[in-house]
């Protein structure tokens, strides 16, 4: 799973800060590293429609830059930026950092309290009783609510003015008081809202975070808070069997997350028998943002008819990225280094040499017969991988939406900008044959009617296929 990018960045803190720059020379230099070190950048060049499109658009964005009057809000004409990339993998955001104070030394707290940046923050009067007998009884899919992260932190997310809604503190901290506005949020479209989070009142570096986030099913995940009731959907197990009828068995799998690999192949193990003994089978993969692709490896025996072809990736060779890759061998030589100093730089390489094309399975199974694999927009990544190599499989139907488009670009490498303002994480590898689903999605061999349930549908296909 993917952390929340405010959380991510939480943890880049090995760039330097240097002097304040401003919102366009951070932009110029965002936008030449990706022209020259983005594999996907290529893609844009190489088509004059899309390259003429891709022009206009930094056209606008540096225009929309001039007139900004607040530096903190440049992130969003970063991140608008690199959108344009088409890239999924690629991202950027702001380097933060604590500010040099001990926060468990009473004097220098009540110092950073006492201070302007910390005064200016804006608070409300609160009655919390009020407040959270008026939010507990808001419908699971309003915006309204009381809402938690990681750390116990508990606001009150309450309608401001049309359209607005702000993130009240409930619940007194070291560092923050009842009443403190810590996040605002201005509706852009149905679940979209341009979010800001007051990080100067946590003593970080960045006064404001600006951010695009997605107001659903009681989470915002790109600032890691979610409502107190979802606390144990949390908790609910990424994977899960079920047998639906004495001829078909259902697996849900939600996460391919790295840290589940053995747990995830123990839960196969498990329901070998029953998996080997019946005739249909239905995966469903809907919302699994992907991780580790060996999470799923066990399971492709029960989809295996024939030798899967393996989509292998080229590495973009630049002189920055020649640098990344040394810095993340520590200095060491590697045989793909060697190969990129010696290619022609702006070109494509193959990432492995003589590498193998397909995939032979040692064993097949005689059941199941029929595999269906469900997947939705938010199915990305590996989870993707795992489709790639399904749809190759002459008993597999896949169903549903296309899928996130995930799975064209990788291996991400790191850079600051010139004033260590912001982290840009730029992928280095496209794949030969996924890069085309890129931002598009695999679309599914059927889709069900709107309101259709997908696991009944999918029951409906395995008796007339």
């Amino acid at each position: 799973m993917k952390l929340p990018l405010i959380l991510l960045f939480f943890l880049l803190t090995n760039a330097v800060l240097a002097q304040d720059c401003d919102c366009a020379t951070e932009f110029e230099f965002v936008k030449s590293y990706y022209e020259q070190n983005s594999p996907a950048f290529p893609k844009i060049k190489s088509d004059s429609k899309a390259h003429n499109n891709y022009q206009q658009q930094v056209k606008q964005l540096s225009k929309a830059i001039a007139k900004e009057k607040s530096e903190d809000r440049c992130i969003l004409y970063l991140e608008q930026y690199v959108e344009l990339l088409k890239d999924h993998h690629s991202g950027i955001g702001p380097n933060l950092k604590r500010q040099d104070i001990d926060f468990s030394n009473e004097d220098q707290m009540k110092s950073f309290k006492a201070g302007k940046t910390f005064q200016s923050f804006r608070k409300v009067p609160v009655d919390t009783l009020k407040i959270q007998a008026a939010l507990s009884t808001k419908n699971p899919e309003d915006v309204e609510g009381i809402y938690t992260n990681s750390s116990g932190l508990n606001i009150g997310i309450i309608k401001n003015k049309k359209g607005s809604y702000i993130g009240v503190v409930l619940s007194k901290t070291r560092l923050l008081e009842v009443g403190h506005v810590l996040l605002e949020l201005k509706k852009k479209d149905t679940s979209t809202y341009e979010g800001v989070y007051h990080l100067g009142l946590l003593g970080y570096n960045f006064q404001h975070y600006y951010k695009e986030v997605e107001v659903k099913e009681g989470r915002i995940p790109q600032f890691g808070f979610y409502k107190q009731d979802f606390v144990s959907q949390q908790h609910k197990k990424p994977y899960e069997f079920k047998e639906i009828d004495s001829q078909t068995n259902y697996i849900r799998l939600s996460s391919f997350d790295g840290g589940l690999k053995k747990e995830l192949n123990a839960f196969y193990e498990a329901i070998a028998d029953k998996l080997n003994s019946t005739p249909y089978l239905v995966i469903d993969l809907r919302d699994n943002g992907g991780g580790d692709e060996q999470c799923y490896y066990n399971l492709l025996p029960y989809l295996y008819t024939k030798p899967l072809v393996i989509d292998n990736a080229d590495v973009w060779v630049s002189p920055e990225n020649i640098k990344r890759y040394e810095e993340l061998a520590k200095g060491t030589s590697t045989p793909l280094i060697q190969r990129m100093k010696q290619a022609q730089p702006y070109t494509f390489i193959p990432q492995v040499e003589s590498a193998i094309n397909t995939w032979e399975l040692d064993s097949t199974t005689a059941y199941p017969k029929k595999v269906a694999v469900l997947f939705n927009r938010n199915t990305a990544s590996s989870a993707e991988g795992m489709i790639m190599y399904a749809k190759q499989s002459d008993k597999v139907v896949t169903i549903g939406e296309n899928s996130g488009g995930y799975l064209g670009y990788g291996n991400v490498m790191q850079a600051s900008t010139p004033c260590g303002k912001y982290i840009l994480g730029c992928t280095t590898t496209k794949y030969l044959n996924k890069s085309k689903y890129e931002y598009i999605g695999i679309e599914p061999m059927y889709k069900p009617a709107d309101k259709q349930d997908w696991v009944t549908y999918a029951q409906s296909l395995f008796l007339n296929l």
